[in-house]
């Protein structure tokens, strides 16, 4: 049963690693000249596929206590805490991609931006409030705050919400992407709201 847990933890690993190993083999093949993969603008291709990844773990995490309990597997909840940082891991580097390909490290534009495009400051607000959940997820932590711990864990909630309209409002043609998004997070936050007020 342990090298059960132990495979299934280390599948859940590498599978939630491929995005990344993708992004950057892509990334390594620009320093030979190959952009086909990336396109004529590599930057925001960048930026779009670490923050959609980000928002598919952030969901996958609010999926797994649903999912164990209609599909009976109890064991699923096991691997919340490896999606949940995986989900932090890429929503970080979808930051750090809009600073590096985008605004190209001048921090001076950052304040600038934020202003004159307000998703962006809701895309801070959702890493930011990410921290904390990150940082708690440990077997100590959840000891030592108890109670508190599962209280502090429903800020994902929140989260969701703030990253549906950070995509939402870049919205300039192709609604599709962001709509279906939102309408997932919607339906999964009426899905757990529903079991929290049973």
């Amino acid at each position: 049963m342990v090298l059960s847990q132990t495979l299934r933890s280390g599948l859940l690993f590498l599978a939630s690693s491929l995005p990344f190993l993708y992004i950057l083999q892509a990334i390594v093949r620009v320093q030979t000249g190959a952009w086909d993969l990336l396109g004529p603008e590599p930057g925001k291709v960048i930026v779009h596929f670490t923050g959609s990844w980000g928002f598919n773990f952030l969901l996958l995490t609010l999926t797994v206590s649903p999912a164990a309990h209609y599909l009976k597997q109890p064991w699923l909840v096991s691997h919340r805490r490896t999606l949940g940082l995986f989900a932090f891991f890429y929503v970080t580097l979808h930051g750090l991609s809009y600073l590096a390909f985008i605004l190209e490290w001048h921090w001076a534009d950052l304040g600038r931006e934020t202003i004159e495009r307000p998703y962006l400051l809701l895309g801070m607000l959702a890493w930011l409030l990410l921290i904390p959940l990150a940082v708690t997820s440990t077997r100590g932590w959840q000891r030592r705050l108890k109670r508190n711990w599962k209280r502090l864990h429903y800020l994902i909630y929140p989260i969701v919400l703030v990253t549906s309209v950070h995509y939402l409002l870049q919205i300039r043609s192709d609604w599709s992407e962001p709509v279906l998004y939102t309408l997932i997070s919607v339906a999964l936050l009426l899905a757990r709201g529903w079991r929290l007020k049973r």
